[in-house]
């Protein structure tokens, strides 16, 4: 037995001897990456050392109601949506003396064709602070029979990023929340007389079943940019954190300029490989442009470095088919510091790279760059002349220069109109002595009266702020006339003997019709349909802004619409256009969804030096001040 014992603890001895294997290596959170591939210009530059992610904007959804329709609506839908639907309606007051519904349930208000259940989708933007609107789009559901949305009014709902299929997960994981408007539909379709007896065409149909609620979604919470950093440290991305965190503190740069400063935070290093930015507020959502900036600052930041790094790029400028919108960025990120060293480019006889250094030297507040672009935006022969405009609408406020763009409003060219006329709006001036009145029409949207010597032209905004404007000089319309809409319930007709024009409408809600006496001046019967008539005149309509700009459009496309000229004894027809958002994109501020392909080499830049040429005040107002 004591044989036995000796035994074991000998066995025991030899095995605490012997070696324990190493526990299993920890993967790394933040793995090694491979450096970007860029080219030698822009080595050392954030786009080589980290990888941008967060650069989708985030899907949200939510179920609501559509109400105010013209019997055009159906509440049908699966049992689950339709529980969530009565709940949020008890939730909210209806049913209640607080809703004016006091003596109906939810279940019976959805038999109500007046009012439809729909699908509520929207695109929190990249880089979204809180509070900031997006539009939202509404769809009817599938299976559900509501004709058409025009003339509707979306009822507030919250939004989540869930998806649809259970809508009670959208109160628990809100990203968002829709305070409810007006729905903006297809304004070519707007008006369309629908009939429960009579087929509409697939394409108005479809068209009739979705729209748009301008600026009606709002963020809850900031939406960061991350940067992932390719060889994570914690003493890079202090580095990084720094870098970012300075260039928009420092009181020359872009923060100042547009009224922004160093007080929100715009960067965060959370450990070795993760650093978060959020999209400074003077930029006012313009997270490409921001981003376009940050991708080309350089980690070193020695004053000796970007000075001979500035002098490279302006050499490489002149280059064949140099990368002009990497190199204008990487002078822009560079600071005001690098203003001495290619500033004289700004007058280059090649107007490509003037632009790119008048560009770049804008942004960091150099008066004479200001001046260079004022000049590319008024030569209608520069192919960078729209380019200028916008970047001048970026800019601090000058009256100088509004006053200056605003001969671009005789333009030929409708893109460059436009582009002049939503610079000038930008401007807290533009009310004051320049060629534009703005209207408040009873909160609904902005109506802004522009006086130009060009064509006649009315354009109305699909996204953002409500807005449509009427360009030219006394725009009217064709008499004698009989123009009638929404199933003969609106028409316009000219009154023989007067100079005026009688507005009559027959609301299916209301138990007399409304009538108005309007001066022959498309301001004015915009304003009233709006609800807002010259001074104090009460003789004045609801319609909704997408209901307005229907009837502009339909309007204009009759042929109804002309304006008069100062140096033209013709009258000129007037054009109709719609903004059309995302049609498009802006090479100088933008960079790839993600940088995994890396930047071209040479020829292949966004915007090359070689590339080839593009082709080429109302007298009177009857609205009330």
């Amino acid at each position: 037995m004591r044989r036995w014992m000796f035994f074991c603890a000998a066995m025991l001895a030899v095995a605490s001897c012997a070696p324990t294997a190493p526990p299993p290596p920890k993967e790394p959170l933040f793995p090694n990456l491979p450096l970007e591939n860029v080219p030698n210009f822009m080595k050392g530059t954030l786009f080589e050392r980290v990888r941008f992610t967060g650069l989708e904007p985030l899907p949200v959804y939510g179920y609501s109601l559509v109400v105010n329709l013209d019997n055009t609506g159906d509440s049908r839908a699966p049992q689950f949506v339709r529980d969530y639907i009565v709940d949020q309606m008890i939730k909210r007051g209806f049913g209640s003396a607080m809703a004016g519904t006091q003596n109906l349930a939810p279940e019976q208000m959805l038999h109500d064709k007046r009012i439809a259940i729909v699908a509520v989708e929207g695109l929190i933007p990249v880089g979204a602070r809180e509070g900031q609107s997006f539009d939202i789009i509404v769809r009817t559901l599938e299976h559900n029979n509501t004709r058409s949305l025009a003339h509707g009014v979306l009822y507030q709902t919250d939004l989540s990023d869930m998806g649809l299929l259970e809508p009670r997960s959208i109160v628990a994981r809100q990203q968002a929340y829709a305070p409810g408007g007006p729905v903006f539909v297809n304004p070519a379709y707007a008006l369309t007389s629908i009939s429960t007896t009579q087929p509409t065409s697939g394409q108005i149909a479809s068209s009739l079943r979705v729209g748009t609620v301008l600026n009606g979604g709002v963020a809850r919470a900031d939406r960061p940019i991350s940067l992932e950093l390719r060889h994570p440290q914690a003493s890079t991305a202090r580095l990084v954190e720094d870098i970012i965190s300075q260039r928009w503190e420092a009181p020359t740069q872009m923060g100042v300029m547009h009224g922004g400063g160093g007080e929100d935070l715009v960067a965060k290093a959370e450990n070795e490989g993760l650093v978060l930015m959020y999209v400074p507020p003077q930029y006012r959502g313009d997270w490409k442009h921001f981003l376009g900036v940050v991708s080309h600052l350089y980690l070193n930041q020695s004053p000796e470095f970007l000075a001979q790094k500035c002098r490279e790029l302006a050499e490489m400028a002149h280059q064949p088919g140099a990368p002009l919108a990497d190199i204008s960025l990487c002078w822009e990120a560079m600071g005001d510091q690098a203003l001495p060293t290619f500033e004289d480019l700004i007058s280059d006889p090649n107007p490509d790279v003037a632009f790119a250094a008048a560009r770049a030297a804008a942004f960091l507040g150099d008066e004479g760059a200001r001046r260079a672009l004022l000049d590319m935006a008024l030569d209608p022969q520069q192919h960078n002349q729209v380019e200028a405009v916008r970047v001048l609408a970026e800019l601090p406020d000058s009256h100088e220069i509004d006053e200056m763009i605003s001969e671009l409003l005789d333009s030929d060219r409708a893109d460059v109109r436009i582009e002049a006329y939503k610079l000038l709006v930008s401007s807290p001036d533009s009310g004051g002595d320049s060629r534009i009145q703005t209207f408040d029409i009873n909160h609904r949207f902005l109506l802004d009266v522009v006086q130009s010597d060009g064509p006649p032209m009315v354009y109305a905004t699909s996204s953002g702020v409500p807005r449509i404007a009427i360009i030219g000089r006394q725009v009217v319309l064709h008499v004698p006339l009989t123009f009638t809409a929404m199933d003969m319930r609106l028409s316009i007709t000219s009154t023989e003997g007067t100079q005026l024009l009688t507005m009559f409408y027959r609301d299916p809600t209301a138990a007399e019709p409304e009538q108005s006496d309007t001066h022959n001046d498309l301001p004015e019967i915009l304003a009233r349909l709006g609800g807002r008539g010259p001074d104090d005149d009460r003789q004045t309509f609801n319609f909704s802004f997408g209901d307005v700009v229907a009837v502009a459009e339909q309007l204009i496309a009759q042929h109804d619409v002309y304006g008069a000229s100062e140096t033209e004894a013709s009258a000129r027809e007037c054009i109709f256009e719609l903004e059309h958002p995302g049609v498009g994109s802006d090479d100088w501020t933008s960079i790839p969804s993600d940088n995994r392909e890396g930047r071209p080499q040479g020829e292949g830049g966004l915007v090359t030096a070689d590339r080839p040429q593009a082709t080429a005040s109302v007298s009177r107002t009857g609205i009330g001040n």
